[in-house]
């Protein structure tokens, strides 16, 4: 017989106005590619062993740096027979746990080495390299940062210096912070690499260029001579994966190592510059796609285990009334509703999102195919900042939904514990985020300042005049409405920095540097004001294009809800100070905001259900299916390895109490 938190979860998921399965085929791309995804996953967590739910998983066990590490090379491994033994590609950007590629030793062999290959090789290159890797018989990373230098490509040290007579390129790192540090797989697992170094033909330094290098024997694993590689150690997450770092010393390779699609140098020393060096950005590009791709399914796992268990956790009630002892569910009150609706919303306005910027990055790739680079600002901008924007609002909104789930959530059996310094890492993996607005903020200004007429769809607004004010009996359930706030306040933002830099210059005389540092905040609010209106516009356009019923009515409540907790946040002063918004509109608002509240509570579980998480990949006691927490959770609690280790010998944990607990007892301290 079903216990009450089941009896609760299975009453919440029956009041549901959808299907949850419709909107699972919208989100993944209809019912085939689901039902290819769910056998990819059953196949994926037998491997594992991971499918029992009433196991403690083995990674919140107690486990060291290398338990942590055979961890993700077992995941590695099975993740890599899917695609070359299974022929699927589910996992080649995202580990079963719906995990960033990274977090696998191997995750940067897909999803970096393999794609740089066949951007930056030549011909010749990619008929020897690419079967190699794509085999497996090859393992590669992608090695670019350095222990002083992240993702500004002019800032790095590394050398490869080319040798005439030996016809081979001499690796170096001159200084210690020319010490390659953070590739994933780059300590133990990956056999070659793709590294980033100045090529110097005598004593003339041409820049960074890609270099193909094998750092380990194919045989016993050995480094290579002049290579010392080694692990970074303990981070504060992703300890699956074996984030490395690499000393050359004088480290020679064959000329012909240098990727030669874009740059050439022949035997006799000569440099051929290509006509078509931006091709060198197109590696971080594609990083920062899959990134998108990666945190809005982690977003979506914190809202999904946090509505779970908020669904069956009964604490308090809103009586007032001392005499009232009945408890109600915590997702009954409005404050917890808000948190945990904006952060689901949140997750589908980021899906939508991705889906635009793919569209523009495919259609970038298709046009540069041709040398056309007249979309790479317009595409450079938009995934900066949309990297920025949804790192940043996945990494707020897991660790919200961590502290909605009370003093539970704190566990590591939550899911929160590796859940949320995961999805924190990508803040600043592939550049870190203000650092990414502001080229955001850089190509807005030029794009304001030259008033072309030929500019994207997503910047037309900028043509535009600016508002003074919105209607005072504006709807703002209605999604025009909604567009228009956040369109108006993205080009006020823009408008007015980009005034400010041109006076700091003209009339105050500062060098363009000092007018861009002394105005730095005021653009990077106009850069996250554009992304934002970019997230809602992408969003409203997808809940168009589904057809009138259900799937569609709660997509737009959902949309709805995102679009007015982007005004109510604190980010959304801005309307205020254009004076856009009054008062009146924010009380408006608010009210908006409670009836949605309550239409999206009976969906909230099926909501939920919508993102097809297995209860393995999101290894949590709080957020499965079945809604049976407290059971689970002791399950869970009775395997942890301290206590089992206490039950093999009376309930006392030995080691503990022969040699701290009883000198104590004794008074032998």
């Amino acid at each position: 017989m079903a216990n009450h938190q089941i009896q609760l979860m299975n009453e919440a998921r029956a009041r549901a106005s959808f299907d949850s399965r419709e909107l699972t085929h919208l989100i993944y791309g209809g019912a085939e590619a689901v039902q290819v995804r769910n056998v990819a996953f059953a196949r994926m967590e037998k491997a594992l062993h991971s499918s029992a739910t009433n196991k403690l998983p083995a990674v919140l066990g107690e486990a060291g740096r290398s338990a942590q590490y055979m961890d993700g090379l077992q995941f590695g491994q099975a993740m890599l027979k899917e695609r070359l033994v299974n022929g699927q590609s589910v996992f080649d950007f995202m580990t079963p746990r719906y995990y960033f590629a990274n977090a696998s030793p191997f995750g940067l062999h897909f999803l970096m080495f393999i794609p740089a290959l066949k951007l930056l090789g030549s011909p010749e290159q990619l008929a020897h390299w690419v079967p190699l890797a794509e085999s497996g018989k090859i393992l590669g990373t992608y090695c670019q940062t350095e222990l002083g230098h992240g993702t500004f490509l002019r800032g790095l040290e590394t050398t490869a210096i080319f040798d005439k007579v030996a016809d081979e390129f001499i690796i170096h790192s001159p200084t210690i912070s020319s010490t390659k540090y953070w590739p994933g797989g780059l300590g133990y697992s990956s056999s070659h690499a793709i590294v980033m170094a100045r090529l110097i033909i005598s004593e003339r330094d041409y820049g960074v260029h890609p270099f193909i290098a094998q750092l380990r024997s194919l045989e016993d694993y050995t480094p290579l001579p002049g290579v010392e590689l080694g692990d970074i150690g303990l981070k504060l997450g992703h300890n699956s994966n074996d984030n490395g770092y690499a000393v050359f010393t004088h480290f020679r390779i064959p000329r012909t190592q240098l990727l030669m699609r874009n740059a050439q140098v022949l035997r006799d020393g000569t440099y051929i510059a290509g006509t078509n060096s931006k091709l060198m950005y197109g590696t971080m590009l594609f990083a920062r796609r899959i990134i998108i791709d990666s945190v809005y399914f982690q977003l979506a796992q914190a809202a999904t285990i946090a509505i779970r268990y908020s669904t069956v956790r009964e604490q308090g009630n809103v009586a007032f009334d001392a005499s009232e002892s009945a408890e109600v569910p915590i997702l009954m009150f409005k404050s917890q509703q808000y948190r945990l609706f904006t952060i689901m919303a949140r997750s589908f306005a980021l899906l939508f999102a991705s889906k635009h910027a793919g569209a523009l990055y495919e259609e970038m790739i298709a046009q540069q195919a041709n040398g056309n680079n007249s979309m790479l600002p317009h595409v450079h901008a938009t995934l900066a900042g949309l990297k920025a924007y949804a790192t940043q609002t996945s990494a707020d909104g897991a660790e919200d939904g961590r502290k909605c789930c009370g003093g539970h959530g704190y566990l590591a059996m939550s899911g929160f514990g590796n859940l949320v310094p995961t999805v924190t890492a990508m803040a600043t993996l592939e550049g870190e985020n203000y650092v990414m607005y502001q080229q955001v903020a850089r190509f807005l200004v030029k794009c304001a300042s030259s008033r072309r007429e030929d500019l994207h769809d997503d910047l037309q607004y900028l043509l535009s005049p600016v508002k003074t004010s919105i209607s005072a009996g504006a709807d703002f359930l209605d999604p025009g409405i909604q567009s228009d706030v956040l369109l108006q306040r993205a080009l006020c933002l823009v408008d007015e920095y980009a005034e400010a830099l041109r006076v700091s210059q003209t009339r105050d005389r500062l060098s363009p540097a000092q007018a861009w540092n002394l105005h730095m905040m005021g653009l990077i609010s106009a850069a996250r004001a554009h992304i934002e209106y970019v997230v809602l516009d992408a969003f409203i356009t997808a809940v168009r294009q589904v057809k009138a019923g259900p799937i569609h009515n709660v997509l737009q409540r959902v949309c709805s809800l995102f679009a007015l907790s982007c005004i109510e946040s604190p980010q959304g002063l801005g309307f205020v100070g254009d004076r856009s918004l009054s008062e009146h509109h924010l009380r408006r608002v608010r009210t908006a905001v409670n009836v949605l509240l309550e239409e999206i509570l009976p969906d909230a579980v099926a909501l939920t259900d919508a993102w097809n998480f297995s209860d393995a990949s999101l290894e949590s006691a709080l957020g499965c299916r079945d809604g049976d927490v407290y059971e689970r959770m002791m399950r869970w609690t009775r395997q942890v390895p301290l206590n089992l280790a206490a039950a093999k010998t009376g309930g006392v944990f030995r080691p503990g109490f022969e040699q701290y607990i009883r000198p104590i007892l004794k008074g032998k301290l």
